[in-house]
């Protein structure tokens, strides 16, 4: 049995997938014991949209049209700030030339680079794609407790010998995945998750991010 501990330094952002089929029981069940999620007063402000087999790649089929096409939708909420501080630039410059320096994408590669982003509305060929809400009366805390609930879905993944990639990418096409999974409008789409099988031969899935060290971060008093 995988400890927590194991769960929690294994997960990483998988960003190809085999072609396996995911038993759609197992879904039903990292999405069961994921509901366990602390959140204020039990809100439980999460709704979750599973897409597989046709509904999938139908939704992927368009999703892909649209962004080869450059018709994106817009997001419904800021992904990243508009004004961002060095040590933000810093690290999501960092993570994205150590994965693009892992597939053999150099600098000023737009065709390649687009390309990588393109995978995003594949679900990186994950055979499951998965959608998290946000009820829209829920101020930031509110959003916290989703993360929670996301947080589980992905170590959930990993003791049942899964992988995920969680995708703020489709953020940029919320309209269409109203149109495909019919969430009403008083919910706001976060993300999607991509959950299946890891590809562990593709180089993509071979680099990992770093992280802070402890002292960077954290006082202790006593």
């Amino acid at each position: 049995m995988t400890t927590v501990s194991e769960a929690i330094k294994k997960r990483h952002s998988a960003r190809a997938f085999t072609d396996r089929d995911v038993d759609i029981d197992t879904v039903k069940s990292i999405i069961q014991i994921a509901k366990q999620s602390p959140s204020g007063v039990n809100t439980q402000p999460w709704n979750v949209y599973v897409l597989s087999g046709d509904a999938r790649d139908k939704l992927v089929n368009e999703a892909t049209s649209r962004y080869d096409q450059g018709k994106m939708d817009g997001q419904e909420y800021l992904v990243y700030p508009k004004e961002m501080p060095d040590w933000y630039k810093e690290r999501r410059r960092a993570v994205g030339w150590a994965m693009y320096g892992a597939i053999g994408i150099e600098k000023g590669d737009t065709e390649k680079m687009m390309a990588q982003g393109r995978k995003n509305y594949e679900f990186f060929g994950a055979p499951v794609g998965i959608f998290i809400t946000v009820k829209n009366c829920v101020g930031p805390n509110g959003w916290g407790h989703v993360g929670h609930f996301i947080q589980n879905v992905c170590l959930l993944a990993i003791e049942n010998g899964l992988a995920t990639c969680l995708q703020e990418a489709w953020a940029e096409l919320p309209k269409l995945v109203r149109e495909h999974v019919d969430y009403p409008e008083d919910e706001t789409l976060w993300c999607g998750i991509a959950l299946g099988y890891e590809d562990e031969t593709d180089p993509v899935n071979q680099f990992r991010t770093e992280r802070e060290d402890l002292e960077n971060f954290s006082k202790f008093f006593k």
